[in-house]
């Protein structure tokens, strides 16, 4: 979907706890604001890698109507039907026994999540990788988030996909070692991390929790990708640090982009603005590992 989602979430088959604590938080906080209410379905995109929900709904405040437009990884095994209106869309998430729920439904009911929560974000525009010092040792990532390889030198990256990494494969300036993980081998990768980045593709497959867990306490902790950019306090309650994710800035380009099958940079490039909001945001940000 961008470089932080991978083609290959991790499953340790955790997606058995879809939709998980996150997901279902975010929906209940929405609810809270009433978020959901007069607002009705626009339009569903399905593109090959990934999925764009696009919602209208009245503003009460001046009889205006409001657009929103959300993001979501769509797994490539997958091939979503659209429901026909919004509570289709999220009754994946609001239904506790949901857990079947094919990842396709899942994609887009995180995508959902993410144009209801979008006139509610504070977003600061911006790459956050910029802001991560770089004395760091050791960086975790949880799906091949390739920025992880570009932005540090002399560091072990350790890599955990479902699918191992062919480390030989991966282009990382010289000083960069790679080490490819099992999801069983998370415990052992997560040791001595300075800097954990979680993918937001694993909201659609789940088991976000479980990896935000196996976070050191010390490590610097980021969510990354437009999967992920929805109300972040359900992740900063969860030790989060940092939530990297994408503004559709321009609903109408971003459309013909996903129906064209763009993700990554392409879409940065065709309306998809870079976004972040850290749990505690001065001005300027240096975040050192545990802070």
């Amino acid at each position: 979907m961008t470089d932080a989602e991978p083609a290959h979430a991790p499953d340790d088959g955790s997606d058995s706890d879809w939709p998980g604590p996150v997901l279902r938080t975010t929906l209940d906080a929405l609810r809270a604001r009433s978020a959901l209410a007069g607002v009705r379905l626009d339009r569903v995109t399905v593109g090959a890698s990934a999925v764009l929900v696009e919602l209208v709904g009245d503003d009460a405040g001046g009889g205006r109507v409001r657009r929103s437009a959300g993001l979501a990884h769509r797994p490539s095994e997958t091939s979503p039907t659209p429901p026909d209106d919004l509570d289709g869309l999220v009754a994946p998430i609001g239904d506790r026994d949901a857990r079947d729920a094919a990842l396709g439904e899942r994609a887009l009911a995180v995508a959902t999540l993410n144009a209801l929560s979008a006139p509610f974000l504070d977003w600061r525009t911006g790459d956050p990788m910029a802001l991560l010092a770089s004395s760091v040792s050791r960086i975790v990532t949880v799906g091949l988030f390739r920025p992880a390889f570009r932005k540090f030198d002399g560091v072990e990256v350790n890599v955990i996909e479902r699918d191992p990494v062919a480390v030989e494969t991966v282009t990382a300036p010289k000083g960069v070692s790679v080490r490819s993980f099992t999801p069983s081998g998370t415990a052992v990768a997560m040791e001595g991390a300075d800097v954990v980045f979680v993918t937001g593709s694993t909201l659609v497959y789940g088991g976000i929790e479980r990896y935000l867990d196996a976070a050191p306490a010390s490590a610097t902790v980021v969510v990354v990708g437009a999967t992920a950019s929805a109300l972040p306090a359900p992740l900063f309650d969860r030790g989060v640090d940092v939530v990297a994710g994408a503004a559709v800035a321009d609903p109408e380009r971003v459309r013909s982009a996903v129906a064209d099958g763009c993700c990554g940079t392409d879409l940065h490039d065709r309306g998809v603005r870079k976004v972040y909001v850290a749990r505690d945001a001065p001005e300027t940000m240096d975040l050192q590992p545990g802070t």
